[in-house]
Protein backbone atom coordinates (compact mmCIF):
# COMPACT_ATOMS: atom_id res chain seq x y z
CA UNK A 1 0.00 0.00 0.00
CA UNK A 2 1.34 3.42 -0.92
CA UNK A 3 0.82 6.24 1.56
CA UNK A 4 1.36 9.97 1.19
CA UNK A 5 1.05 12.73 3.78
CA UNK A 6 0.51 16.34 2.75
CA UNK A 7 -0.11 19.30 5.00
CA UNK A 8 -0.38 23.07 5.10
CA UNK A 9 0.31 24.84 8.37
CA UNK A 10 0.10 28.42 9.56
CA UNK A 11 1.54 28.09 13.02
CA UNK A 12 3.05 24.60 13.17
CA UNK A 13 0.12 22.65 14.62
CA UNK A 14 -0.96 20.81 11.47
CA UNK A 15 2.68 20.06 10.65
CA UNK A 16 3.17 18.59 14.14
CA UNK A 17 0.22 16.26 13.60
CA UNK A 18 1.46 15.35 10.11
CA UNK A 19 4.84 14.39 11.57
CA UNK A 20 3.17 12.11 14.13
CA UNK A 21 1.19 10.43 11.33
CA UNK A 22 4.46 10.06 9.40
CA UNK A 23 6.07 8.28 12.35
CA UNK A 24 3.28 5.69 12.24
CA UNK A 25 3.07 5.40 8.44
CA UNK A 26 6.82 5.26 7.83
CA UNK A 27 6.72 7.89 5.08
CA UNK A 28 7.69 11.56 5.20
CA UNK A 29 5.16 14.29 5.89
CA UNK A 30 5.49 16.80 3.08
CA UNK A 31 4.17 20.25 2.33
CA UNK A 32 1.21 20.59 -0.02
CA UNK A 33 3.73 22.05 -2.46
CA UNK A 34 4.91 18.47 -3.11
CA UNK A 35 2.68 16.83 -5.74
CA UNK A 36 1.04 13.49 -4.97
CA UNK A 37 2.29 11.07 -7.60
CA UNK A 38 0.25 8.07 -6.44
CA UNK A 39 -1.31 7.06 -3.12
CA UNK A 40 -3.59 4.31 -1.97
CA UNK A 41 -4.12 6.43 1.14
CA UNK A 42 -3.50 10.16 1.32
CA UNK A 43 -3.42 11.79 4.76
CA UNK A 44 -4.26 15.44 4.20
CA UNK A 45 -4.34 18.45 6.48
CA UNK A 46 -4.73 21.85 4.88
CA UNK A 47 -6.74 24.19 2.74
CA UNK A 48 -9.49 23.56 0.26
CA UNK A 49 -7.56 25.05 -2.67
CA UNK A 50 -5.10 22.12 -2.57
CA UNK A 51 -7.95 19.62 -2.56
CA UNK A 52 -9.36 21.20 -5.69
CA UNK A 53 -6.10 20.34 -7.49
CA UNK A 54 -6.03 16.66 -6.51
CA UNK A 55 -6.15 14.16 -9.34
CA UNK A 56 -8.69 11.49 -8.35
CA UNK A 57 -6.99 8.95 -10.63
CA UNK A 58 -3.90 9.07 -8.39
CA UNK A 59 -5.58 8.74 -4.98
CA UNK A 60 -7.71 5.79 -3.87
CA UNK A 61 -8.82 7.18 -0.49
CA UNK A 62 -8.17 10.10 1.80
CA UNK A 63 -7.93 10.59 5.56
CA UNK A 64 -8.37 14.19 6.67
CA UNK A 65 -6.78 15.78 9.72
CA UNK A 66 -7.37 19.36 10.80
CA UNK A 67 -6.64 21.67 13.68
CA UNK A 68 -8.35 24.85 14.81
CA UNK A 69 -8.85 27.21 17.70
CA UNK A 70 -12.41 26.03 18.18
CA UNK A 71 -14.97 23.44 17.08
CA UNK A 72 -14.82 21.75 13.69
CA UNK A 73 -14.79 24.49 11.10
CA UNK A 74 -16.66 24.98 7.87
CA UNK A 75 -13.45 24.21 5.95
CA UNK A 76 -13.41 20.68 7.41
CA UNK A 77 -16.78 20.01 5.85
CA UNK A 78 -15.66 21.70 2.63
CA UNK A 79 -12.68 19.31 2.36
CA UNK A 80 -15.00 16.33 2.64
CA UNK A 81 -17.34 17.81 0.05
CA UNK A 82 -14.52 18.40 -2.46
CA UNK A 83 -13.13 14.88 -2.01
CA UNK A 84 -16.60 13.39 -2.42
CA UNK A 85 -17.27 15.42 -5.56
CA UNK A 86 -13.98 14.15 -7.00
CA UNK A 87 -14.94 10.58 -6.20
CA UNK A 88 -12.21 10.12 -3.58
CA UNK A 89 -13.63 8.27 -0.57
CA UNK A 90 -12.96 9.92 2.80
CA UNK A 91 -12.13 7.09 5.19
CA UNK A 92 -11.75 9.19 8.31
CA UNK A 93 -11.37 12.60 9.81
CA UNK A 94 -9.30 13.70 12.79
CA UNK A 95 -10.00 17.17 14.17
CA UNK A 96 -8.10 18.61 17.10
CA UNK A 97 -9.07 21.78 18.91
CA UNK A 98 -5.89 23.62 19.78
CA UNK A 99 -7.52 26.29 21.93
CA UNK A 100 -10.54 26.60 24.17
CA UNK A 101 -11.78 24.91 27.30
CA UNK A 102 -9.19 22.63 28.82
CA UNK A 103 -6.60 23.43 26.15
CA UNK A 104 -3.80 25.95 26.06
CA UNK A 105 -4.06 28.34 23.14
CA UNK A 106 -0.86 27.77 21.22
CA UNK A 107 -1.02 30.72 18.84
CA UNK A 108 1.64 31.61 16.32
CA UNK A 109 4.33 29.54 18.02
CA UNK A 110 2.36 26.32 17.86
CA UNK A 111 3.46 22.83 17.05
CA UNK A 112 3.97 21.61 20.60
CA UNK A 113 1.63 18.71 21.15
CA UNK A 114 0.53 17.28 24.46
CA UNK A 115 1.10 13.58 25.09
CA UNK A 116 -2.62 12.86 24.80
CA UNK A 117 -2.78 14.66 21.44
CA UNK A 118 0.14 12.61 20.14
CA UNK A 119 -1.57 9.42 21.27
CA UNK A 120 -4.87 10.39 19.63
CA UNK A 121 -3.34 11.24 16.25
CA UNK A 122 -1.22 8.09 16.25
CA UNK A 123 -4.33 6.01 16.99
CA UNK A 124 -6.09 7.76 14.10
CA UNK A 125 -3.18 6.99 11.75
CA UNK A 126 -3.11 3.32 12.77
CA UNK A 127 -6.86 3.00 12.26
CA UNK A 128 -6.70 4.62 8.81
CA UNK A 129 -3.77 2.45 7.71
CA UNK A 130 -5.71 -0.66 8.70
CA UNK A 131 -8.46 0.18 6.17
Amino acid sequence: MTVAIRYQTRNGNTQAFAEQIASVAGVPAQSIDTPVEQADTLFFGGGTYFMKNLDPTKIKQIALFTTSGGPEMVSDKALTKIATEKGIPVIGHFHQVMGGKGMKIIGSTGGKLKDEQIELVKEFAQKMLAQ
